[in-house]
């Protein structure tokens, strides 16, 4: 079976738009069931929550309960890292962040958001932070502003600046303000928030990865189990290829890291001359 068409951003239908958002749920809860969870975590389906609904409603600028503080980007992390591309140091490198100078930093940034809705600088601002980069700083302001403010997702620059074809990423300023662009003109055009236009991204391009998951899962109920040698030695292999292929990804995933860490380190050098 060919893997389904990505229709482009630029000629969906407004149907077809909310008929991909009512497919997100039970795609975030597929990859969550598929991922499971460590004793004592969050399972993404539970991150999510945190992440659209209770930081939402937390942070929101409308209706602000209390400042985001260290923790909750500690939070936000999990979750952008259990949603997307696992990358091995970030965590590390944004728990070292001091917790209150890591307050002030955020409360200046989204203080400035809030009186000049200029989101390119407070994502500067915000990337002054150790291991946050455009991509979770737009994350973070996305949750004071979900309705305008697009998180810098792979998922999102796929779909609204690749046509659906998952190209190299380097995690730039402008690239997301291309991403902005983009996702903006989609927003006006069809009378949708930012965050919809971000679950929709996600639908359209994990589609192939949950129809696999879904299939594995038929063909592992199915199969009957194998108990000769010759099969011990085919699960050994297939496992030592998967155990490479984890090996290759963390690489890939570390250099990344790497990159938007360079990114928000280089920035942060600018903004102080």
């Amino acid at each position: 079976m060919t893997s389904p068409v990505v229709p482009l951003h630029s000629a969906i239908t407004k149907e077809q738009f909310a008929s991909y958002l009512n497919q997100y749920p039970a795609v975030v809860e597929a990859i969550s069931r598929s991922k499971g969870a460590k004793d004592g975590q969050k399972t993404l389906a539970e991150l999510d929550q945190y992440r659209y609904v209770d930081a939402v409603e937390t942070f929101g600028l409308k209706k602000q309960k209390r400042e985001m503080d260290l923790d909750d980007v500690k939070m936000l992390v999990e979750w952008k890292l259990r949603h997307g591309k696992f990358r091995p140091t970030l965590m590390s490198l944004v728990s070292s962040n001091p917790p209150s100078s890591s307050q002030q930093t955020i409360q200046f940034a989204i203080k400035f958001y809030a009186s000049s809705k200029d989101a390119g600088s407070a994502i500067r601002m915000l990337s002054e932070l150790k291991g946050v980069g455009p991509a979770t700083a737009s994350l973070l302001l996305s949750v004071h502003d979900a309705d305008n403010v697009i998180f810098f997702s792979d998922e999102a620059y796929y779909w609204l600046c690749c046509g659906g074809k998952k190209e190299s990423i380097k995690y730039t300023p402008k690239e997301y303000l291309a991403l902005r662009a983009e996702a903006d003109a989609l927003m006006k055009r069809l009378g949708v928030s930012a965050v919809e236009v971000e679950k929709v991204a996600y639908v359209l391009m994990k589609q192939p990865e949950t129809m696999k998951e879904s299939k594995a899962d038929v063909t592992a109920k199915t199969a009957t189990p194998a108990t000769s040698s010759s099969s011990k030695k085919r699960r050994t292999a297939s496992s030592e290829g998967s155990d490479k292929k984890e090996k290759k990804s963390q690489v890939t995933a570390m250099k990344k890291d790497t990159t938007e860490e360079n990114t928000a380190l280089r920035r942060s050098k600018r903004l102080r001359k």
